[in-house]
């Protein structure tokens, strides 16, 4: 935790608003209620939010909740298919969230070509049910034989939530659109980063878990240590934000 210490006066000092929490698979840790609730008593501190496979939240998510947690992100790739992450594995966490009140739950499912792309609808219907935000995720090129496999763009997929919405609302921090659907679901289609609007509108730092401060996802070329001196550390790491565009 002393890192996090660390962290936590920087966040007072500098008057930063928003945390998020992300991994690999942050309920793993055994101390991440406290890392919650140690954000939560900073003053300038307005949000924090969790991302999850859900497989550990159904027995934390009072915890979570009392902590201070504020939202949550679920990675969730299909209904049924094993070889992934399934609503049959976090139906019981699903139905907990809906009760303690978040501010909001968004549920991840990352597109694939001939697995999931067919389930779309239905996990609409699902998001409906449970009350939470469905984020449709098109793939990013991390492997070029993989992403040549099962890369689908989804702008097809935009287009018709465009016909169906009865509201649509831009978001100013990643200028993606949410469409708010006459059945009560609001879907958000997340695209690859690969243009200005998104890097102009960014003010993201992430923390890795090396404890580094890294100004942009992806470039890992802009990665500052963070030493001894964590508020010299931070405005390299700012002075380092240059934007990711192509």
């Amino acid at each position: 935790m002393e890192q996090i210490h660390k962290l936590c006066q920087i966040v007072q000092e500098f008057e930063i608003n928003s945390v998020k929490i992300t991994g690999g698979e942050p309920l793993l840790h055994p101390q991440i209620v406290d890392i919650i609730r140690c954000f939560r008593q900073i003053p300038t501190v307005r949000d924090i939010s969790l991302v999850t496979n859900g497989l550990l939240l159904e027995g934390m998510v009072e915890d979570l909740k009392s902590a201070g947690l504020d939202r949550l992100n679920i990675g969730c790739d299909s209904i049924e298919d094993e070889r992934f992450k399934t609503i049959k594995n976090i139906e019981g966490a699903l139905e907990k969230v809906k009760n303690v009140g978040f501010k909001a739950v968004k549920l991840n499912m990352v597109i694939l070509k001939d697995v999931n792309q067919d389930e779309i609808a239905t996990m609409i219907e699902t998001c409906r049910k449970h009350d939470i935000i469905l984020q449709l995720i098109e793939l990013i090129n991390s492997n070029d034989d993989f992403y040549k496999k099962y890369h689908v763009n989804l702008d097809d997929v935009e287009t018709e939530l465009g016909k169906r919405a009865i509201k649509v609302v831009t978001r100013s921090l990643h200028h993606r659109k949410q469409y708010h659907l006459e059945e009560g679901v609001i879907v958000e289609v997340v695209k690859p980063v690969h243009n200005s609007d998104f890097c102009a509108n960014c003010h993201t730092l992430r923390v890795t878990s090396d404890f580094s401060f890294l100004p942009c996802l992806n470039r890992s070329d802009l990665q500052i240590p963070i030493n001894d001196d964590v508020k010299e550390s931070l405005r390299a790491a700012m002075k380092n934000r240059i934007p990711f565009c192509r």
